[in-house]
């Protein structure tokens, strides 16, 4: 009872654009993600081909290390992309009216 006497009701009319924000940037999180993990196993159904087709240890080597490179640029342009997500929404945060 005493919530409603002191103002508290009106809180979530002023966090209605923070939350809308907030789900915004969560989708984007949400969806980046969701495109990351689609081509991580697109790589890994391309991989498991490249190794039925490996005819010697050389082969089988040169598609691992394949594998191994291409994954560790996925991570690294996946931590960018997530950086710059992360740091676009904080300035969204950041700005008056939003």
């Amino acid at each position: 009872m005493t919530a409603k006497r002191n103002g508290a009701r009106s809180t979530p009319d002023l966090l209605a654009p923070l939350n809308a924000t907030s789900f915004a940037a969560s989708q984007r999180l949400a969806l980046e993600a969701a495109r990351f993990w689609a081509r991580r196993m697109h790589a890994y159904a391309d991989q498991m081909e490249a190794l039925s087709k490996c005819t010697s240890a050389d082969d089988l080597m040169k598609a691992q290390r394949g594998f191994i490179d291409r994954m560790q640029q996925d991570y690294a342009e996946e931590s960018e992309a997530f950086t710059q997500l992360l740091s676009s929404s904080a300035k969204a945060d950041e700005r008056p009216g939003t």
